[in-house]
């Protein structure tokens, strides 16, 4: 039943929610075109599979390692373009995932071995990336695969757990302490086993060495500033037990913490107990290397989207609560009903503007004009617009451009169509395009009338705050 809410949630989701800022950078790169040319329309978007071009872009473009993005290539070319069609592979890894872990949950032999499926399929991180088009649901799959195949012993694991690494750095975090406990484990009982995993994960991420040596040093403005040590570790534990929550916008939802987070606790101590400390250490192993890493790195976990990026070990922390609820069934109707009203009230996890409904009011209201977008940092935000607008006319405003020569761009057609980044590459330019020409705020775009004399405003609020009729509307070419 579970599974089936994943594959019905997932399938809701990925027809009706707009493409978001980082899936718009995921579809340009795997056809092709991490570095976007707008001139190319929505040829950009064709499917790819030249996976050396593909690697080269995220080398200088990116700072993700290629694996998933040579899958999501491949699978585009097989099954069609569209984002829906991206977002249907994430969806299968999250439905793998919550297969793997019903076999480990049979293997520790758990009370209930659905329910860690139910809290990860119904939590935030097993929704939101069931229909996301990025790289974490495939990690997710793959570590909790080397899970399994270290606890059987089996040749491959050093290979998965390499292959989980190449498809996000973050499992790193999760893979490194699954073998190394499982390193002591069998050390003395199985050498080779242990000689030969070791080899192959080492021989499997070395290649990722020259990747990474450009990758760490690609964005050092994005969340940085690691503060005070009590509230980064604060916002550590919140965002990983919010992972395993259904991301509920509910006020005194912070309750539910205490719920899930006291559950987990009642599982750790039960698993060290029974001689089950394999899933505690790994889950703790990853805790603190999430937070050492973000000390070396100087980035602030309070200011990252933490439930995120820690639902990529979300799996183990369904597997502790599970523990939990066994050990105290009496109160699993608290738990229940938690989860339950989570679900009901849940709300989007990323929050992204929404690019569909945008392109829908812009067309609407003129399927002919030009649309200005801000370039921003890489052309994620204008690449979301031509993706929904379906192949509306789309040019940029570059930070070297003067709003002289983005009108010239866009030409003779009457309104300009813009839309504001607010991204520090190209604001100042924003601004300047949109308080040189008339223009008019519409809630999400403005309508700027190139053609028009060149004014000065006060600023971009006191466009913002245009309510009145404006006289150059009766010019608009769509009527």
């Amino acid at each position: 039943m579970v599974i089936l809410w994943v594959v019905i949630s997932s399938v809701i989701h990925l027809y009706s929610v707009s493409i978001w800022y980082d899936e718009a950078l995921t579809m340009l790169t795997v056809s092709g075109h991490a570095k976007p040319d707008f001139s190319l329309g929505m040829t950009q978007f064709e499917p790819e599979a030249d996976l050396r071009k593909i690697t080269f872009e995220l080398y200088n473009q990116d700072v993700h390692p290629p694996l998933y993005f040579w899958t999501l290539a491949i699978w585009r070319v097989i099954f069609g373009s569209s984002l829906e069609v991206a977002r249907s592979l994430s969806g299968l890894f999250v439905v793998g995932t919550c297969i793997l872990l019903y076999r480990l949950a049979c293997r520790s032999d758990m009370r209930w071995p659905w329910l860690p499926v139910a809290i990860y399929g119904l939590g935030a991180a097993g929704v939101e990336y069931a229909w996301n088009a990025r790289p974490y649901a495939m990690a997710s799959f793959l570590i909790l695969f080397t899970h399994l195949l270290a606890q059987k012993r089996s040749k491959w694991a050093g290979i998965c757990g390499a292959a989980s690494i190449a498809t996000h750095y973050f499992a790193a975090l999760c893979v490194a302490p699954i073998l190394m406990l499982k390193f002591v484990d069998e050390w003395k009982r199985d050498r080779t086993w242990v000689k030969q995993t070791a080899a192959t994960f080492v021989i499997g991420v070395a290649p990722l060495l020259a990747l990474l040596r450009i990758h760490l040093n690609a964005r050092p403005h994005q969340y940085s500033d690691f503060s005070s040590w009590l509230e980064e570790l604060w916002a550590l534990l919140k965002g990983s037990v919010a992972a395993g929550l259904p991301n509920s916008g509910l006020p005194g939802w912070g309750l539910a913490f205490v719920v899930v987070a006291g559950f987990a606790l009642a599982g750790i101590a039960w698993a060290w107990r029974h001689g089950k400390r394999f899933v505690p250490l790994m889950y703790l192993g990853f805790l603190c290397s999430f937070f050492v890493l973000a000390l070396v790195t100087d980035k602030s976990i309070a200011k990252m989207p933490d439930t995120y990026y820690l639902g990529i070990a979300a799996p183990w922390l369904a597997m502790l609560v599970a523990y939990g609820v066994s050990t105290h069934p009496r109160w699993s109707p608290l738990l229940a009903i938690t989860v339950f009203v989570g679900v009901v009230t849940a709300k989007p996890l990323v929050s992204s503007t929404n690019y569909r409904q945008l392109a829908t009011r812009i067309k609407t209201e003129c399927s002919e004009c030009v649309v200005v977008v801000g370039n921003g940092y890489a052309g994620a935000v204008p690449a979301s617009i031509l993706y929904e607008s379906g192949g509306m006319k789309v040019i940029t405003a570059n930070p070297g451009d003067t709003p002289q020569t983005i009108a010239k761009r866009a030409g003779d057609q009457q309104p300009v169509m813009f839309v504001k980044t607010n991204e520090p590459p190209t604001i100042r330019i924003e601004d300047e395009f949109v308080n040189t020409y008339p223009s008019v705020w519409r809630g999400g775009y403005f309508e700027v009338f190139t053609q028009g004399t060149p004014m000065l405003r006060i600023d971009s609020d006191q466009a913002n705050r245009t309510a009145a009729p404006n006289p150059l509307e009766t010019a608009r070419s769509r009527h």
